[in-house]
């Protein structure tokens, strides 16, 4: 899979086509290489940039951004990444990718290993991995189109063909389990929900309870907020 181009979000503090160099943005960065020369001169061309500070291999479990660079994404190097992510001890660390040619077989891997924001090798010009690095700190991202068509594809497998399968909402939901949340959301009481579903409140009672557990939700307010925020209700 080719990456021509770049998908972004909007990034502030970009002048003359310089560095980011945001007030109060210091960041610490780990590398992954397997190329010595391009670790040296990553440093090098990215040392301009002052709020950039690079870890050494033994620190880089605390970097804020690790930034991986490869020509092949492959098997070998995928274990290597997720070694990154596990071995992390900052829990808001995120993973910059520079590469070449990415396979489909590849990206489960690539993402669930917390990588970010996704950058072809050909178009890795220094402002735009800084640029790259501080939007991953905020906590955007910055993709090719073809990998933010994949991902919307695979939300949309996921959510319409995956879990309908199965008769479950977003957030592994049962479709039962959201209809009851859905009224508990407008305010109705027990009796109320189990008359509308036409169901025992000890029926509806027992759901809430199941899911709770299941779910390791606190109350049912924790549940309704839960499923807000995966999209279920």
């Amino acid at each position: 899979m080719d990456c021509p181009g770049v998908v972004s979000t909007t990034l502030r503090g970009v002048a003359g086509g310089g560095f980011p160099n945001e007030a109060g943005d210091h960041i610490a960065v780990g590398l992954l290489s397997g190329d010595p020369e391009s670790v040296t001169s990553l440093r090098l061309t990215l040392r301009t940039s002052p709020a950039l500070r690079f870890l050494d291999k033994a620190d880089r479990c605390q970097s804020d951004v690790v930034l991986a660079i490869t020509d092949t994404v492959d098997d070998t190097f995928l274990d290597a990444l997720t070694a990154v992510a596990e071995e992390a001890s900052n829990p808001r660390q995120r993973i910059v990718l520079v590469s070449g040619r990415l396979q489909r077989r590849h990206l489960p891997r690539v993402f669930s290993a917390g990588v970010a924001c996704v950058l072809a090798r050909r178009d890795a010009t220094p402002q735009r991995l800084a640029r790259a690095i501080f939007a991953c700190h905020r906590g955007q991202a910055v993709l090719p189109g073809q990998l933010t068509r994949w991902l919307l594809d695979e939300i949309r497998f996921v959510q319409h063909d995956l879990l309908a399968s199965q008769n479950l909402a977003p957030g592994g939901l049962t479709t039962r389990e959201v209809e009851v949340l859905r009224h508990i959301a407008q305010g109705d009481e027990t009796s109320e929900v189990a008359a509308k579903l036409s169901y025992s409140e000890r029926t509806i009672k027992k759901i809430l309870q199941d899911m709770l557990v299941r779910l390791r939700l606190q109350n049912r307010a924790h549940a309704v907020s839960y499923a807000m925020r995966v999209g279920a209700i």
